[in-house]
């Protein structure tokens, strides 16, 4: 949350009073970690995204190497797939089980193994999987559009992170000036209260 321009300009005459300033050393010392918090906030915005251009470049690189060494090849199933099953509470069907199939690598090896077959499949149907040179099923590469989601949410985690840790230092500071703050409220109506009642 961006301070208001009021608020700004109240923290600025607390950091530095005029003549006769009523602020107190507590309020100079929150307007002063107010400031600090927002120079904080906003040095992180950069670091933020030189954190998330790093994860891309390495996102990038598995990327580029896994479509490399990856190929699409499509599997035969030997069972049938799992059978389809609703949740009665959510509604939410089931998702892929691993099934027999068979499939082609490089050099029409023939392979049997696992696959994953979504609900309702039949033996004798196709699917889509990865497999490495070797002809083994391995996870979908890492797509472009991937590394760059990725890559966003990193950075955008990290500055959030950043942002609601300086916000709850920010509050607890707020809440340990105000006990403060009463404190001594407390103890000057006290004399104050003391002293009217000896007179």
């Amino acid at each position: 949350m961006i301070p208001s321009a009021n608020r700004l300009l109240r923290w600025w005459h607390l950091l530095v009073p005029g003549r006769g300033s009523v602020a107190r050393t507590s309020d100079r010392l929150q307007a002063g970690l107010a400031l600090v918090v927002i120079l904080v906030a906003l040095a992180a915005i950069p670091f933020s995204a030189a954190a998330g251009s790093s994860v891309y470049a390495s996102q990038k690189a598995v990327s580029v190497r896994e479509l490399a060494e990856y190929m699409p090849v499509t599997a035969t199933l030997l069972a049938d797939g799992p059978p389809i099953s609703v949740s009665g509470r959510s509604g939410a069907v089931g998702g892929p089980m691993p099934t027999d199939a068979t499939w082609d690598s490089a050099g029409d090896v023939r392979h049997v193994g696992k696959v994953s077959a979504d609900e309702g499949t039949h033996r004798g149907d196709t699917v889509q999987i990865w497999v490495d040179h070797a002809g083994v099923v391995v996870d979908p590469p890492l797509s472009a559009a991937a590394a760059v989601v990725n890559a966003v949410a990193a950075a955008a985690g990290l500055l959030s992170a950043v942002w609601l840790g300086l916000a709850l230092v920010y509050r607890i500071a707020v809440f340990a000036l105000d006990r403060y703050r009463m404190g001594r409220w407390r103890q000057e109506w006290f004399a104050v209260v003391s002293g009217k009642a000896r007179s």
